[in-house]
Parts: structure tokens; C-alpha cells; sequence
């Protein structure tokens, strides 16, 4: 369409179906290490929160009612949206780098067994038979 980047409806649908995927993937934990687990639902809410700050960013743009951006949002102008969009994107990223870091830090000190051939830990799973 010539206007599609200026519908919300791509915004909406890219929100729920990352939300959905977002709750799938924390029921199911399809993953083995609680690591990866955790990575994947932090990049996924971050995702997550870019598509809900172009949302509000777009409803802020949009020319089509007075005052829209404060009435549904609560800033002034379009400018004052995408500065608070802006500061949300670095403070999240910033906390994220943060966690990695704080997990790295901590799995590098916690003393492991690991296996000579993989140089990951052992699975010490039993079956359910047992």
C-alpha cells in the first residue's frame, strides 16, 4: 500500500503476536539451560516494548485529531514521544547489558564440573522411569 508505513494496524498485530510468542516461550521453556531461556525472553521483550514505542510514537505523528498525543499518551508533541522512546530504549538496553554482565561475572566465578570433550557441565538428569 502506498500509506503502510503509516498504519498502526502492522504495530498492533506485531505487538500481540510478539506478546503471544513472549508467553509461549515462557510456558514451554523449549530450551535446556535457564541461560538461553532468559535470553530469549529478554530479547523478546524488548522487541516487544520497540513495538509498543513506535506505537506510541506514531499515534503522537498522526495529524488527524487535536491533541491526540496528550489524550491518549500524555505528551505534548511527537518530539517529546520520541525523546522518552529514545531515553526507555537505552535504559533498557543498559539494564540488559547490565544482567549479561551480572550473569557472566557470576558463571565464570561459580565452580563447575565439566566434561573434557564438551566443556560444558554434565546432564545429571534421571529418567522419569527411575
Amino acid at each position: 500500500t502506498d500509506d503502510g508505513s503509516s498504519k498502526l494496524l502492522r504495530l498492533a498485530i506485531a505487538s500481540v503476536v510478539s506478546a503471544l510468542y513472549l508467553a509461549a516461550l515462557a510456558l514451554a521453556r523449549p530450551f535446556k539451560r535457564d541461560d538461553d531461556l532468559y535470553l530469549a525472553c529478554t530479547a523478546n521483550l524488548l522487541l516487544l516494548c520497540c513495538f509498543i514505542s513506535g506505537t506510541v510514537i506514531q499515534l503522537c505523528e498522526s495529524a488527524a485529531y487535536d491533541n491526540m498525543c496528550y489524550t491518549l499518551v500524555g505528551f505534548d508533541s511527537a518530539r517529546g514521544a520520541s525523546e522518552f522512546v529514545i531515553a526507555l530504549t537505552a535504559a533498557m538496553l543498559a539494564a540488559s547489558l547490565l544482567v549479561v554482565v551480572f550473569k557472566t561475572v557470576s558463571a565464570v566465578r561459580a565452580p563447575t564440573i565439566r566434561l573434557s570433550s564438551s566443556g560444558r557441565p554434565p546432564v545429571l538428569e534421571l529418567s522419569p522411569e527411575c
